[in-house]
């Protein structure tokens, strides 16, 4: 990237808000105006169309947001460090922190598109595979599986309506316990 075409921190904080808020209000509406999204983002209209004409634009924006999102999760669980359970509990405990953000994932149908083989999905995989070999992970259940209960996890965590008395705090320990107890060997 240039330096012409990088964005100074304001435009990046205004595009980072636009993404978030499109997520948050999408996901739960896929018909909602973009001026609703515009408004959760706190910016005019016209801001929005400025960095996203329209809303093909904004999912395609929303979409490359979510993926280096999912990468950046990976990457500060420090995927290589310590046994494989320590590196799966850091990887559930960062992707339950950013379950707003995957709710954009977890709004419709999985496509064969989405389940296509990637670097990320690799990097969870061979986690998962170290714990098999180090023996902190169950044997009898593979990556796939493990992958598959972590956005079971996540969608618990974010959709579910926590009852009265557990606090967001609570769901989210709740969560990385299960994931985590499931996982153990």
């Amino acid at each position: 990237m240039t330096v012409e075409e990088q964005e100074s921190p304001t435009k990046e904080r205004t595009r980072r808000a636009i993404l978030r808020a499109a997520i948050e209000v999408l996901s739960g509406n896929p018909g909602a105006a973009l001026g609703e999204v515009a408004e959760a983002a706190g910016v005019a209209r016209s801001t929005l169309h400025r960095y996203y004409p329209d809303r093909a634009t904004l999912a395609a924006a929303v979409d490359s947001f979510v993926v280096g999102e999912y990468a950046d999760a990976i990457r500060r669980s420090r995927p290589d460090d310590g046994t494989g359970l320590e590196a799966y509990t850091r990887l559930c405990g960062e992707m339950i922190d950013a379950r707003e953000v995957f709710a954009w994932w977890m709004r419709g149908e999985i496509t064969e598109e989405d389940a296509a083989d990637n670097e990320e999905d690799r990097l969870v995989a061979g986690i998962v595979h170290r714990g098999h070999a180090d023996g902190t992970i169950d044997r009898e259940l593979d990556a796939d599986w493990l992958a598959g209960h972590i956005w079971c996890g996540l969608f618990a965590a974010f959709y579910l309506p926590e009852p009265a008395g557990r606090s967001p705090r609570e769901t989210r320990e709740m969560c990385l316990r299960t994931l985590v107890k499931a996982a153990a060997a």
